[in-house]
């Protein structure tokens, strides 16, 4: 249900920005059919065909940037992301998603198991990262999970330090992109107090997460009854894992 109504209200936007742009289009063939000047036509044609060349154009790339993301978040299907993510900077003459590619990088090279080229993907753009809060919050919490499955553990305690001082920062600068939880989570786990662990993990909203972020949430919660001893339900955890996982790094694990 939750489902039919977010696509509802992405169709629903869709529609109203396509009926925008028709609209458009037939009041630039009205000007043009109208005008009695030969170069006021030929104003308003060239000015509407640029106009409605970029929006579509834009249209092309946003479509395949959604579907970019949607397969590596919902389908985890490495190479079919890698392939669209391919298409999609060969077909951006003016580079408008450059900024949302090195975003996407660092989740990819995060997810191909390539944990120390991601850390060197995240070091060589740490000024971008570093210029809003929400892409901070992206470049520390990444970095998280890069030293996790490195066991760095030093590492990963400054890591997790840097993360929650920006937990004191004003809500109203940040949108809700990770839960604490996980991250508190993360630390009770390397500081081997695996009940609390668990603990935070259950207090996480399951219906916010992607089945990336799910996979890993249950990579986690597993790996933590595993070290319970709680066998049967830490593999049965594992193998959800695996399987809602698909390609990723984090399920070739299990």
């Amino acid at each position: 249900m939750k489902n039919l109504v977010w696509k509802s209200i992405y169709f629903w936007k869709k529609g109203f920005l396509w009926a925008a742009y028709v609209l458009f289009a037939f009041y630039i063939y009205y000007l043009v059919t109208s005008s009695q000047e030969l170069g006021a036509k030929l104003i308003f044609g060239c000015l509407g065909v640029i106009v409605l060349s970029i929006v579509i154009l834009f249209e092309y790339l946003k479509n395949l940037y959604e579907k970019m993301i949607y397969a590596l978040t919902v389908e985890c299907d490495l190479q079919k992301a890698i392939a669209l993510k391919g298409t999609l900077k060969k077909k951006d003459l003016f580079n408008g998603f450059k900024q949302s590619i090195i975003i996407f990088d660092s989740l990819l090279l995060l997810d191909e198991g390539n944990y120390e080229v991601c850390l060197e993907h995240l070091h060589k753009n740490q000024h971008f990262f570093h210029s809003t809060l929400d892409y901070l919050f992206i470049y520390y919490h990444t970095q998280m999970y890069c030293y996790f499955f490195l066991k760095d553990e030093e590492n990963l305690t400054t890591c997790l330090e840097h993360l929650l001082k920006l937990k004191n920062a004003k809500k109203k600068q940040m949108s809700g992109l990770f839960s604490w939880h996980e991250i508190i989570g993360i630390r009770y786990f390397y500081q081997n107090r695996n009940k609390k662990c668990l603990s935070e993990l259950a207090l996480i909203d399951k219906n916010r997460l992607n089945n990336r972020e799910m996979t890993y949430l249950l990579y986690l919660k597993g790996q933590s009854l595993l070290k319970l001893n709680e066998t049967s339900e830490g593999y049965r955890v594992l193998k959800e894992a695996k399987r809602i996982g698909n390609t990723l790094a984090v399920a070739q694990m299990i």
